[in-house]
C-alpha cells in the first residue's frame, strides 16, 4: 500500500489500461466511462495530489461520464431501422428466372434484381411472387407467396 501511495501514476495508468483491455474485449461500452475517470485521477496524481482525491476524482467523473454518456449510446430496439441488404427481407418480389432445386433463379425486389434460391427447394416459375426470408451473401432465400 505504501508503494502505491508513493507511485499512483503507475496504479491509474495500469487500470487505465485493463480497462481499455476490456473494453476492447467487450466492444459493448461498458468500462469507457471508467477509463475517462482513470485518466482524470491519472492527471491529478501528475499534479501530486493526494491519494484520496485522486480516488474520489475517479469515482465522480467516471459516474458522470456514465449517466451523461450512456443514455445517448444505449441503442433502443425500436430505433434499429433495417438498411442496405436487411431492409428486403420480408419485401415480396417477383420471379424472372425459374428456380428449381438444384439451380438457383433471378428475382425482383423494390426494382432490383438478386439472385434467388428457394428456402425449402421447390420451383419457382417465372412471374411467380415470392416472399424473402434471408439473406445469404449476395443471394436471397425465399419461399413462394
Amino acid at each position: 500500500m505504501n508503494w502505491l501511495l508513493q507511485n499512483p501514476i503507475y496504479f491509474w495508468l495500469v487500470l487505465a489500461g485493463i480497462l481499455l483491455i476490456v473494453e476492447g474485449v467487450t466492444y459493448t461500452l461498458v468500462t469507457i466511462w471508467f477509463v475517462g475517470g482513470a485518466l482524470v485521477a491519472l492527471l491529478l496524481a501528475f499534479f501530486n495530489i493526494s491519494f484520496p482525491i485522486q480516488i474520489a476524482a475517479f469515482i465522480i467523473v467516471s459516474l458522470i461520464l456514465l449517466l451523461i454518456t450512456r443514455p445517448l449510446v444505449k441503442r433502443k430496439p425500436e430505433a434499429m431501422i433495417a438498411t442496405n441488404v436487411d431492409a428486403v427481407i420480408g419485401k415480396v418480389g417477383l420471379v424472372t428466372k425459374e428456380v428449381t432445386e438444384h439451380f438457383s433463379g433471378l428475382g425482383k425486389v423494390e426494382g432490383q434484381i438478386w439472385t434467388i434460391i428457394s428456402q425449402e427447394g421447390e420451383n419457382l416459375e417465372v412471374d411467380t411472387e415470392f416472399e424473402v426470408l434471408a439473406v445469404e451473401g449476395v443471394k436471397l432465400i425465399v419461399k413462394s407467396k
